[in-house]
């Protein structure tokens, strides 16, 4: 499969996330989210998402919000739970296939 590789900033609350898309999207295509941990960053999945089957799933990472290239909150109010799950959705508003 050639490299499908699609990066994207992502606007969640007051950041801007770091997004990429390892593979497309398209119908009979799951698609697969890997969120890190701190302090990592998302290019911690690069070995495993090296060795999924790219051609039969959309894989997706992103920095979390004050990792790698995402930009960081000002308080460390915005790193609370209800912070870190709006920033799923709106990773997955971002990349899940419309209709």
């Amino acid at each position: 499969m050639p490299d499908a590789l699609t990066s994207r900033r992502v606007r969640s609350d007051t950041v801007t996330l770091a997004v990429r898309e390892h593979s497309p999207a398209g119908p009979g295509r799951p698609t697969v989210v890997l969120v890190h941990g701190y302090p990592d960053q998302q290019d911690t999945w690069d070995t495993l998402v090296a060795r999924l089957p790219l051609d039969a799933w959309h894989v997706v990472t992103y920095d979390v919000r004050g990792a790698g290239a995402s930009d960081a909150p000002r308080r460390t109010t915005g790193y609370r739970t209800e912070r870190l799950v709006d920033d799923l959705v709106a990773v997955l508003d971002a990349v899940l296939p419309k209709g």
